[in-house]
């Protein structure tokens, strides 16, 4: 059982490409290679971290998180070539951890300005600002992770034309 919704949290995804995995590689390096810069082509920059392994993130955003992660959302990725000699992209998109943070908590302040409104006495806006606390600051928080996992992820796949791995496609 899963305490925390999936929006917020690291998914990991199996894709394939019927390029060879030096040619995939390759298309990655150059689109490194041609987001340095001013090149606004694609909305992805990132580096090779080994051989095989990379790391992307989104090279403009409309939201800035100045905290220790700086970007919106993460694509850790993995090339493997399989049986059929088809190359396998096996991949971990995830969030900012500010915003499992923010999710976390802003419901516990909520909470807290619920039980000190009760304790002070009937005032509409503090019951307000508990609302928007408990369930509207979470509520958005889920629905921007939610929004700069896929962008990045669907950016990925469609740029490299990756196909979803399934149990057909495994035979």
């Amino acid at each position: 059982m899963r305490l925390l919704p999936k929006q917020i949290l690291t998914e990991e995804f199996c894709y394939y490409s019927d390029k060879s995995i030096d040619e995939l590689k390759s298309d990655i390096q150059n689109l490194f290679d041609k987001t340095k810069g001013w090149n606004f082509s694609v909305n992805l920059t990132g580096k090779f971290i080994s051989e095989f392994e990379f790391k992307m993130t989104p090279k403009w955003q409309l939201i800035t998180i100045s905290n220790f992660e700086r970007d919106i959302s993460y694509l850790n990725g993995q090339l493997f070539s399989d049986k059929l000699k088809r190359t396998r992209v096996v991949f971990t998109v995830r969030p900012n951890s500010i915003f499992l943070i923010f999710f976390l908590i802003f419901p516990i302040i909520g909470t807290f300005i619920f039980i000190n409104e009760n304790t002070n006495g009937d005032n509409i806006d503090i019951k307000i600002a508990g609302l928007v606390f408990t369930l509207i600051v979470p509520a958005i928080t889920l629905i921007i992770a939610h929004f700069a996992k896929q962008g990045i992820k669907n950016r990925f796949v469609e740029t490299f034309d990756l196909k979803p791995f399934t149990q057909e496609s495994k035979t």
